[in-house]
């Protein structure tokens, strides 16, 4: 279930998508259909372009983060535990990678020692495994400790889960954390466009079980208003891979649900 999972997010992905149709345009070129190959893979030219874009981009995150909003450490409600997940930075992998090394989302890590350090709560669980193919790679949860360890978090305040894969994952296996830790609130950290499928996850996952489940948003990407007036229309790397984040949290809150009809 997750090999079938993380290969249909690969092929519903932009790139793939694009990757895929151009197999087709040479398809119906070598067949003989030239003007409908051609015409097809301009459309699939305009399409990457147009979700390449930071214009597009934003305009897909910023729904998603704007759910809940990230607010500063010394703001966030009162709560018995953090819950921290991964997908924000890499494990070491001596001698290649002596450290750890910092992902898009580790802010992630930098919010959770924040919201500990302002007392909002007394422990951090740590929730993240290592993705298949990682062999030999320091387990992603033992890196994140590492960088709260560094950040100032006391070893005794951190609790780890490492074998989780997913965001399904982290929250079946969160629960065991959350009961040995006793917290009948818990703050939940992760990216603010990954938040809405998060917490959705983990409430029902914790379903039933008294544990209520606050999020706690950051890493924010959308901000409309300073994107550049020429360059929001002009495609780069960093744009396509925020539509692509984002239209993968769409598709799981679709699948989500679907699970709940």
């Amino acid at each position: 279930m997750f090999e079938l999972a993380k290969v249909t997010g690969w092929l519903l992905s932009p790139l793939a998508l694009a990757l895929v149709l151009w197999v087709l345009v040479l398809v119906l070129v070598w067949r003989g259909y030239r003007r409908l190959g051609l015409a097809v893979g301009l459309l699939v030219v305009l399409g990457l372009w147009t979700v390449a874009t930071p214009l597009v981009a934003t305009g897909l995150a910023y729904p998603l983060e704007r759910r809940f909003p990230a607010v500063l450490a010394d703001q966030a409600p009162q709560a018995d535990a953090i819950v921290l997940l991964g997908g924000a930075l890499s494990g070491a992998r001596p001698p290649e990678r002596p450290s750890f090394d910092l992902g898009a989302g580790a802010d992630r890590v930098w919010h959770a020692a924040a919201l500990f350090k302002a007392g909002r709560a007394s422990v951090v669980l740590v929730s993240g495994g290592n993705q298949p193919g990682a062999d030999g790679m320091q387990v992603e949860a033992e890196a994140m400790r590492s960088m709260l360890l560094t950040l100032g978090v006391p070893p005794a305040a951190i609790r780890l889960e490492g074998v989780s894969r997913n965001t399904a994952e982290n929250a079946q296996q969160s629960l065991g954390l959350i009961r040995a830790a006793g917290a009948k609130r818990v703050l939940l950290v992760t990216s603010a466009m990954h938040m809405p499928r998060a917490l959705r996850t983990f409430e029902a996952a914790l379903g039933g079980s008294g544990v209520a489940v606050l999020p706690a948003s950051t890493d924010v990407e959308a901000l409309p208003n300073s994107l550049h007036p020429l360059g929001r229309w002009l495609p780069d790397a960093d744009s396509l891979g925020m539509s692509t984040a984002a239209l993968k949290e769409y598709l799981g809150l679709a699948v989500l649900g679907l699970r709940d009809l």
